[in-house]
């Protein structure tokens, strides 16, 4: 039987630029459903017969593991609930406007109706009581609304060719209260003597009910995941608990309340420690279920790459003998910084507590599960996908300095307005889409052994191309995912005759904000919503008439001119 090429997809945390990873995903489901309707029609011709398309590569990809973080772990839970959905279509000319798209529906509409638009609902007050802090600066109903307006029960779970019936669909989260572990020191004596242990870091695994999976914690106490049958509201709601979990933003989107079996944090350390023996995690005797205040995976785990190969390993024993997989980070924010980090000599307190802070950060970060086995892949395994906007100058194509629209405010400008989301879900597309076709490859001469299958040569002249391009001397590759829009890589020639525009998916046009409509139309509810955040802090009417009469413009002045800043410092700002 020729072995399939296993995929693992990773998609890190991005707050409202979550609508780009959206757009990558997209386009790449699209072009395997594409590429699987015509391995279809061959297969159903036979090759012989005379209709038989010699070009189309006959290999096969198989999604094995979703992993996600933050809005990552949002559009994690999209793909699993689209890649398993008969309804699901691509946004593309034939469809604009994005119906049966979860994508789309979420990221680039999010809660914007005909009751208002999403930034109104964040900065509604009804979640806010005089008598109780607040539990987040910004309302979280509207994105709970999303949620509730995305996941549905499913009644015919489909799984496309591409697709494992042992997909995982992975979820960091950071644990406010910590799981602790005592590790036995006792040694051979009758002492009790142990030392404590807390891990705030953690995730969520889930498989889906089929034929090889039941539903629930399963019976192996070597297995860690829940099996969601997509037909249970219960579990619907277990998998919505999750997805916004990951996403809750610290401070800025409310905490979530998380509750597991004491099964599943029993088998815990297994899968963190390798063993079990000296080990165990404590739960109060009185608990019959171990729950947690949750808040962003991200802050722990923002692009859990790591975990995402630790599990593929886990599921496929030959992964790395058989060289047949590839990992797939999609990352808005990539940290590309290569300059080594400065010596300050300064040992003042502040100096030392900015220094303690980064440095409990950046350790937090190296040590996330499952980065040893990320980092031992061979050549060709890693793969990023990250923003890149150019303009045509005099037919060349020069890269931009800005790239994401929802980008400034520390990645909440998306949130302002829905023209921001189109444009990044647009330029997802259109970059995913010089991905598959001039980078996510193998080298010619590793096609039979990662691929396995023996490329025709109407194959290898349709898709191949080379590194620099359209160079006979230089080195070439073959698509892992081919692309149905491309008749000849090598010459960058597309199919304009069946796929139109979607041949070639131009750069979106940069979006702009009017400052003075923004700040007419959101002038009072920022106002209002700082006012109620202010009375529910301080819980004193005095404090709160202070504030009023002193701060109330200041405070304002300053939300105003940081956003005016940073959508300046963007290029988003409209000129007058």
């Amino acid at each position: 039987m020729p072995k399939s090429f296993k995929l693992c997809l990773t998609m890190a945390g991005a707050v409202s630029a979550g609508s780009y990873t959206a757009g990558v995903l997209d386009y790449l489901i699209e072009t395997l459903q594409l590429w699987q309707q015509a391995k279809d029609k061959n297969k159903a011709l036979g090759s012989d017969h005379p209709e038989y398309d010699q070009s189309i590569p006959m290999h096969d990809v198989i999604i094995d593991v979703v992993s996600g973080a933050s809005a990552g772990g949002i559009t994690g839970t999209l793909s699993l609930m689209s890649l398993l959905s008969r309804k699901h279509r691509a946004v593309n000319r034939f469809n604009p406007k994005g119906e049966n798209n979860l994508f789309y529906k979420c990221w680039v509409k999010m809660a914007d109706d005909d009751t208002g638009k999403t930034l109104e609902k964040l900065l509604d007050t009804q979640d806010l009581d005089k008598n109780k802090l607040p539990q987040s600066l910004l309302n979280s109903i509207a994105i709970e609304k999303i949620a509730d307006n995305a996941l549905h029960i499913n009644e015919t779970v489909h799984y496309p060719p591409f697709v494992s019936k042992d997909i995982d669909l992975i979820l960091t989260t950071t644990n406010l209260r910590g799981l602790n572990f005592k590790v036995d020191f006792s040694g051979n004596s009758q002492t009790n003597a142990a030392n404590i242990i807390t891990n705030h870091g953690g995730f969520f695994r889930y498989k889906v009910k089929n034929e090889l999976f039941s539903r629930g914690v399963p019976a192996d106490e070597n297995s860690l995941y829940y099996v969601l049958d997509l037909k249970e509201t219960q579990d619907i709601h277990y998998l919505r608990d999750a997805t916004l979990s990951t996403a809750a933003f610290p401070i800025g989107l409310k905490s979530r309340e998380i509750e597991i079996s004491k099964k599943y944090i029993e088998r815990y350390p297994k899968y963190l420690f390798g063993r079990r023996k000296g080990i165990t995690p404590l739960i109060l005797d009185n608990e019959e279920s171990y729950k947690f205040n949750s808040i962003d995976g991200g802050l722990i785990n923002n692009e859990p790459y790591g975990i995402g190969i630790k599990v593929l390993n886990e599921k496929n024993k030959d992964l790395q003998k058989n060289d047949n997989y590839a990992i797939v980070m999609i990352d808005p924010f990539p940290n590309q910084d290569n300059s080594p980090s400065l010596f300050n000599p300064d040992r003042d307190i502040l100096n030392v507590a900015k220094g303690m802070f980064k440095a409990l950060r950046n350790q937090v970060m190296f040590n996330q599960d499952g980065i040893l086995d990320a980092l031992s892949l061979s050549d060709r395994t890693k793969f990023l996908v990250a923003p890149s906007r150019k303009t045509i100058i005099n037919g060349a194509a020069v890269r931009e300095q800005h790239h994401l629209a929802s980008s400034p405010i520390s990645g909440f400008a998306g949130f302002m307005d829905d023209s921001l989301r189109k444009h990044d879900f647009e330029l997802g597309r259109k970059n995913c889409q010089d991905f598959l076709r001039y980078h996510f490859s193998v080298k010619e001469e590793n096609i039979e052994k990662r691929l396995g299958v023996t490329m025709s040569p109407e194959s290898m002249d349709r898709f191949l191309y080379t590194i620099p391009a359209q160079g006979n001397s230089g080195k070439k590759f073959f698509p892992i995912i081919p692309d149905m829009k491309v008749t000849k890589a090598f010459n960058t020639q597309f199919d304009f005759e069946t796929y139109g525009t979607d041949a070639v998916i131009e750069y979106p046009q940069y979006p702009k904000i009017d400052l003075h409509t923004f700040e007419h139309l959101y002038r009072k509810p920022i106002k209002k919503r700082l006012k109620m955040l202010v009375r529910s802090i301080s819980g004193n009417w005095f404090l709160t008439f202070g504030y009023l009469l002193f701060y109330r413009r200041k405070t304002y002045k300053m939300v105003l001119e940081t956003i005016k800043d940073s959508l300046k410092e963007a290029g988003l700002l409209q000129k007058y």
